[in-house]
């Protein structure tokens, strides 16, 4: 019988991580040398200067704001912005954008220059009392521009969508300095636009692989889900958002920064679930580095950082005390984590015309007692350390005035590994506890991406066109092995009734997972576990996918305040092959008003999202000849894979279908927004989807079983039941069989205007019915089309207050509900090899029957009546917030010397996040939430820069 308590140190965590102490010190040191070979081959490009885009109140004179940008569009940062060739009084921030807050009202001249650029002009016309919006668009090297602009002239921004944030180097700073608290509150921000709030793809300096967050040092600018429509990109904003992170260049002087945080336990509060002290604490340091290597010509930036985290993830399960009887586990365990990150980038001007970029980031995370928490014991805990190394290359052409070439190639080294605390069979007891070993056991997984993009883009009169065409290899040696140690599960079910000497009796009744477990051990009637299930064979799978992608688009000018853009994107992939993938693009921006003070967009568009990697991955291990699963049901718990008179073995297979496609994704949205006195700036989108060729996994072999409710079901019967094919298998297949549609509404309010503070609201309300998720059944879909997993509602508070003596005071505020879950019966009653039949509504209290918050539930049903993911989680409130304080400490321009003292706090209501509840009927728990995010964290922090 397997050891299913033993006891697991916290220390348990720490095995991996000085384990591969000497492991991750090669990594930084071959990291730290790649570093130096792209500053001493490469880097340069203007310096970053940063500037606060706020907006004090000029009472004669004109406000002029706008954005500098190449001809590509990207954000041009540290331009110098001058009026009637004065010298510089602004410079460009890390998103490019510059603000003259107050200009004598009447004719000037604003100048824009760049380092490797020509200088381009604009002639104002305006009258006092105003607010100019002029975009500066610079050509490289030699070739001049120069453009008259009226003020009361404003172009449409047709490049924005309903939850567009752009975020500008001085806003950056404000967020957290956490790499993991960082992508959290951006992906909170790119669920705005309707996706989850965990699956936001996050890209870096125009590449599409999705990559791992920068330091934040090293971040210019980030812009969160730009418009979809434009067929450059694949994914929707319903498939999670999309962050584009620019990051900074080299500069044209000697710049860094020296930076430490420390948040010690003292500061931050217990975990909502734990009834002991769990003193967690952080600390992180490291600097960044840039300047040039021949002035004018080239330049470099480093950024370095480690991060240490003692967290605790803390068990709150129902198991078995000594004596047998339910008793609650609140297990607090040690989970540190070791984060190495550091990024170097060189640029080069190699002709006039010419701007290579090269750089390197390595990304190193050791983390302990992994998988811990809420009702997984520590046994079924593991540790692990995942790494990504990318180099990537961008080389920019202008070939003229009108015509820009720019190739992006990338090599991305990924690999994640896991060490089990424990190599003893899993044991789950369905609601109540999981211990054994992790499934997952000793994984090792390697990744190799090969990324190559060539875009171009022209204009031509009215027109500006973009084309290019998009490569991603994606190359796996995938070592999963996983369930090769056994799983059992006990999902509870009919048994007899035992006599006071533990005999059974003729009478049978319902008993709960906990109470088969506890029959198992001492060998009692009723103690068979519902299945065991078992992985042979060869563990590593090796495996290619292509994703290939061809895109055109066209921007026409029709009218000075309409615009209309359309554009086609073709794609195909290997693994598995698809290749009819066609995405057509539309979309229109009208403004009605001479000042463009209303604009309107309507957009739409169809999608081809890629075959998942995982989904290939788990096709190809478990064909049935490579790796081999078998499900026992109604095993011998101390020789399970022994035959009985009552067990019954069926073998799991997983396939394709026969013709796969990429999910294709229809898209209409529609905007307005307005520029109102005073600055302030609402808008309100709604958009549509629908996914109507959805993947699913459906068994094409299940057994054809009745329905039924209110009656014990009887496992051995639903077995035996015929199948459409062989007996005792099961024949899971991808198939693009379900249907997803619903709608994303939006509606904010920002004020960016004011000097002294700003404020940005928003909410957005989610909606979508879907059927993409294993149905119960694989011959009905009653019940089955829900809200999917992913969705959820959301508002958002935003704010900024500068106060005298450089004092800034920033804080967030973010609330995520109506995100669903499914309530199940924690067994296979159907026999169908998938664990998440539901249960059906009973109408009286009886034996079987449970109360839960959506009302009496009965376990004794097959395929039950009970809709899918019709529970709600609890609200999820996130607060940040920062308060600084600058210190100046040198009067030079040239060689300025800044200290900045700050105080940061994350969950700072210390409000529950909850991030799992009981969803199995027979546990009389159903709702109760077992765990949470982390509890409210402070930590202070010091950086010095020159």
């Amino acid at each position: 019988m397997p050891a299913i308590h033993s006891q697991i140190h916290a220390e348990s965590g720490k095995v991996l991580l000085r384990e591969e102490h000497d492991t991750v010190s090669r990594s930084l040191s071959t990291s730290l040398l790649a570093c130096s070979l792209v500053i001493a081959l490469f880097p340069a490009t203007p310096g970053i200067s940063q500037t606060n885009p706020m907006r004090p109140t000029c009472s004669n004179g004109v406000r002029i704001e706008g954005t500098v940008t190449d001809a590509t569009g990207a954000a041009i940062p540290g331009a110098h912005v001058a009026v009637d060739g004065r010298q510089p009084v602004t410079t460009t921030d890390g998103g490019g954008q510059y603000v003259l807050p107050c200009v004598a009202a009447g004719a000037s001249t604003i100048t824009a220059q760049a380092s490797g650029f020509a200088p381009a002009t604009a002639a104002i016309n305006r009258t006092s009392n105003g607010t100019a919006h002029i975009n500066l668009q610079l050509a490289i090297a030699t070739v001049s521009a120069s453009v008259q602009v009226r003020a009361d002239t404003q172009t449409l921004d047709t490049s924005s969508g309903a939850s567009t944030t752009t975020l500008s180097a001085s806003e950056v700073q404000q967020l957290p300095d956490d790499p993991d608290d960082l992508l959290q509150e951006l992906q909170l921000l790119a669920s705005a636009g309707g996706g989850s709030t965990t699956s936001a793809t996050v890209v870096v300096d125009g590449f599409q692989n999705g990559s791992t967050m920068p330091p934040k040092s090293a971040i210019a600018s980030i812009r969160i889900n730009p418009d979809p429509i434009s067929p450059e990109y694949p994914k929707p904003d319903m498939d999670g958002g999309r962050i584009e992170i620019t990051t900074k260049p080299g500069s044209d002087k000697y710049h860094g920064a020296l930076f430490f945080n420390d948040s010690d336990a003292s500061f931050n509060a217990n975990d909502p679930f734990a009834v002991t002290s769990t003193p967690a604490g952080k600390r992180r340091y490291g600097f960044e580095l840039s300047g040039p290597v021949v002035a004018q010509k080239s330049g470099f930036a480093l950024a370095l950082e480690k991060r240490d985290i003692n967290e605790f993830n803390v068990v709150n399960a129902v198991i078995l005390d000594a004596n047998g009887n339910q008793a609650a586990e609140h297990d607090t365990v040690n989970a540190p984590q070791e984060l190495w990150i550091a990024s170097a980038r060189g640029d080069l001007q190699v002709t006039p015309n010419d701007i290579a970029s090269l750089s390197y980031a390595a990304r190193v995370n050791s983390l302990g007692n992994q998988g811990v928490g809420g009702l997984i014991l520590p046994e079924a805990g593991y540790s692990s350390r995942i790494a990504e190394y990318d180099l990537r290359f961008t080389n920019t052409q202008t070939l003229s005035a009108n015509l820009l070439h720019e190739t992006h190639i990338g090599y991305t080294w990924k690999r994640t590994e896991q060490l089990p605390n424990s190599t003893e069979p899993s044991l789950q007891v369905s609601g109540y506890f999981t211990g054994g070993g992790a499934t997952s056991q000793n994984l090792n997984n390697r990744e190799r991406d090969l990324e190559i993009d060539d875009d171009v883009m022209a204009t031509l009169g009215k027109h500006t066109l973009k084309f290019g065409a998009q490569a991603l290899g994606i190359f796996l040696h995938d070592y999963d092995p996983d369930t090769f140690n056994g799983a059992f599960t006990f999902g509870g079910g009919s048994a007899p009734v035992l006599d006071s000497s533990n005999q059974p009796t003729d009478t049978t009744t319902t008993i709960t997972p906990l109470e088969q477990y506890r029959r198992a051990l001492l060998g009692l009637a009723g103690g068979t576990p519902t299945t065991y299930a078992v992985t042979n064979g060869t563990p590593l799978v090796p495996y290619a996918q292509w994703q290939l992608a061809l895109y055109g688009e066209d921007t026409i000018k029709l009218l000075p305040r309409l615009t209309v853009t359309a554009g086609l994107r073709y794609a195909l992939q290997t693994t598995p092959a698809t290749s009819a993938n066609f995405g057509p693009r539309l979309g229109l921006a009208w403004s009605p008003d001479r000042a463009s003070h209303w604009s309107t967009h309507l957009r739409a568009g169809i999608f081809n999202l890629p075959f998942d990697t995982t989904y290939a991955a788990e096709a190809y291990r478990l064909d049935g000849e490579r790796q081999k699963q078998t499900t026992v049901y109604s095993p011998d718990f101390d020789r399970p894979l022994t035959p009985t008179s009552s067990s019954i073995a069926v073998a799991n297979r997983w396939q394709f279908s026969h013709a796969m496609l990429q999910i294709p994704i229809a898209e209409f949205a529609a905007g307005v927004e307005v520029d109102l006195p005073h600055h302030w700036h609402p808008s309100v989108w709604y958009s549509w989807y629908s996914a109507w060729d959805d993947h699913r996994t459906v068994n094409i072999n299940a057994p054809i079983v009745a329905s039924s409710s209110g009656v014990a079901p009887d496992p051995t019967a639903a077995l035996l039941a015929p199948r459409p094919g062989a007996p005792n298998l099961n024949i899971f297949e991808y198939q693009n069989t379900a249907h997803t549609r619903g709608g994303a509404f939006w509606a904010g309010i920002e004020q960016k205007a004011n000097a002294h503070w700003t404020l940005s609201l928003g909410y957005w309300n989610v909606d979508f019915r879907g059927d993409s998720d294993t149905p119960q059944s694989s011959y009905s879909d009653r019940g089955e089309v829900g809200r999917p997993d992913w969705q959820s509602s959301g508002a958002l508070l935003e704010d900024d207050f500068k106060f005298p003596f450089r004092i800034e005071l920033s804080s967030q505020i973010y609330w995520h509900f109506n995100t669903p879950y499914n309530i199940t019966t924690g067994t296979d009653d159907n026999g169908d090899g998938t664990f998440n039949d539901r249960p059906s509504y009973a109408s009286t209290a009886g034996n079987g029957v449970y109360s839960t918050p959506f009302g009496l539930m009965t376990a004794n049903a097959v395929n039950g009546n009970v809709p899918r993911n019709l529970g709600t989680m609890p609200t999820i409130v996130h607060m940040y917030s920062n308060l600084s304080r600058a210190f100046h400490l040198s009067s030079s321009k040239d060689r300025p010397l800044t200290l900045t003292l700050n105080a940061r706090g994350a969950n700072v209501l210390n409000h529950t996040n909850v991030t799992a509840v009981n969803t199995v009927v027979s546990s009389d728990a159903v709702g109760q939430p077992v765990a949470a995010e982390a509890a409210r964290r402070l930590e202070l922090g010091a950086r010095f820069a020159f």
